[in-house]
């Protein structure tokens, strides 16, 4: 009996630490299948290798504007950039629309024009859902990424 105890609670602390999500230094995951959610319920975008890059969160909001949100790799946080406006081109109809998003200020997380992870059209967009195109070009931290693309399959209007 005295050996059970201590033996169960190393079982159950190494059932813990395994199901850690964790990469090596070449992105590989060594946990499995998982889920990365989307922190304010729109779609998620990776950019770069899954677990060593970053992710796009779209979402359209009640007033038809397109916000796009910078989120680390596992899409926990968001990541600020010096960007102050994104270039999206969307494919509707073999024809190209480009949509320019403008750095949100956010009195209440601090973040500024210069410093932020939100970017949101000014006006609605005459877009037809789902759509895909992408983000002409994207720079975080020292990492530039061009023609990333995009997809949302939100209900068509």
């Amino acid at each position: 009996m005295k050996l059970l105890l201590p033996f169960t609670l190393i079982l159950m602390l190494w059932g813990t630490a395994c199901s850690e999500h964790i990469h090596d230094e070449n992105c590989q995951s060594h946990d499995g299948y998982h889920v990365h959610t989307a922190l304010m319920g729109g779609e998620l975008i990776p950019v770069d290798e899954h677990g060593c890059g970053y992710n796009l969160e779209l979402l359209i909001d009640e007033s038809d504007r397109l916000s796009i949100y910078i989120l680390d790799a596992h899409a926990e946080g968001f990541v600020r950039i010096s960007q102050a406006t994104l270039e999206v081109s969307i494919k509707e109809n073999n024809q190209s629309t480009v949509l320019t998003l403008d750095a949100v200020a956010d009195s209440a997380t601090g973040e500024t024009v210069g410093d932020t992870s939100h970017f949101r059209t000014p006006d609605s967009i005459q877009v037809a859902r789902p759509f895909s195109g992408h983000v002409k070009s994207l720079v975080i931290g020292s990492h530039e990424y061009n023609q990333t693309k995009i997809s949302y399959p939100g209900i068509g209007k």
